[in-house]
């Protein structure tokens, strides 16, 4: 049972699960290719340094802010509190892989909870994603140093003293790296819950998934040519020092032994929810699409197993959803779900 809001995850799920859900008749695969158009543009500049951040901007109420990582990587993130006097709960939102705080996947719903919904928000770039990548050369490592991200975004959030409680919505390698982030905070900075949206359980196996060429029938099929477009743009920008990796595997290879120092067997260990999830205090709630053409919904199932003693950690696997598409294909769920989940670890509810 949560201490502050006397609820349970039994009692929130409970919740969650009487919000009907009514979705489009869309395919995995096509609501994610049409998510996606709508985020080409923010994705493809992002990869290089000089136009980060230059797409689909925030309103005016979103500051910009730095702070840091809790290795002292410095970050980017756009902040909105209301300023009012009054306590709200907060909520990071985290983007995934080579994708960005201004992209239409976390910036609308961002805005929404801040304008709409009444939560204090702040919305970030991992390290050497959006403008995050002008701040440093810190490389990635699939979860692990990703969730020191999230955690230094929620201990700046929760620094103020309008913010009741931090939570963290995290989409594909956000929602992997926001369940590392739970089971690494422990509940010292995170105190509102994990939502992990298309999460993963086993890093190394995702790596090697995206890494391979798939075949023309394989769900990933309709995502590969993108990841590699942008892959190649993001090498590009890094500078000649990596002109000799050729995929995903490659770079993470080349952050353990050059930046962090560390085996790959390790760093992919740290990166792994599922080293993290059967132990997890933290309200944990990683929901996925049985649909999901880029994270296979083996990943959720995984998870599924592991959390299944776990009072805190719950998966929740819907028939459709695509890959993070929830916004399209079932807009009125999504926005329910975020707010009751969030609402129900705020103090004084």
């Amino acid at each position: 049972m949560d201490s502050t809001s006397g609820k349970s995850m039994t009692d929130v799920m409970t919740d969650l699960k009487a919000i009907p859900f009514n979705p489009k008749p869309l395919g995995g695969r096509t609501s994610t290719v049409l998510l996606g158009t709508l985020d080409v543009l923010p994705m493809v500049l992002d990869t290089q340094s000089r136009t980060a951040g230059k797409c689909y901007p925030y309103p005016r109420q979103f500051k910009s802010v730095t702070f840091p990582s809790l290795d002292d990587t410095p970050l980017a993130g756009k902040l909105a509190l209301h300023g009012d006097g009054k306590q709200r709960p907060g909520i990071v939102f985290c983007h995934g892989l080579l994708g960005n705080k201004n992209q239409t996947l976390v910036r609308n719903v961002a805005i929404k909870a801040f304008r709409d919904w009444g939560f204090n928000v702040l919305a970030l770039d991992l390290r050497i994603f959006g403008e995050s990548r002008l701040l440093s050369e810190a490389l990635p490592t699939g979860g692990w140093k990703e969730a020191e991200d999230i955690i230094g975004a929620a201990r700046l959030l929760g620094s103020f003293p309008e913010v009741s409680t931090v939570g963290v919505s995290g989409y594909s390698m956000g929602a992997g790296s926001s369940m590392v982030a739970a089971g690494l905070d422990g509940g010292e900075y995170i105190t509102g819950g994990v939502i992990a949206w298309n999460g993963f359980s086993d890093t190394r196996r995702m790596v090697d998934h995206i890494s391979k060429i798939p075949m023309p029938w394989e769900p990933f099929a309709v995502a590969y040519p993108l990841f590699q477009i942008l892959f190649l743009l993001k090498r590009y920008d890094l500078g000649d020092n990596y002109s000799h990796i050729k995929n995903f595997g490659q770079i993470y290879s080349h952050a353990c032994s050059e930046q962090y120092c560390l085996t790959e067997d390790e760093v992919f260990r740290r990166s792994s929810p599922m080293t993290y999830l059967a132990e997890v205090q933290i309200p944990t709630l990683h929901v996925h699409a049985a649909d999901d053409p880029i994270v296979p919904v083996l990943e959720a199932e995984d998870n599924e197993r592991i959390t299944r003693d776990n009072p805190s950690a719950e998966v929740w696997i819907l028939k459709r959803g695509g890959h993070c598409a929830w916004a399209l294909v079932e807009g009125a769920w999504y926005n329910r779900v975020i707010q009751e989940f969030f609402k129900a670890w705020a103090e004084g509810n």
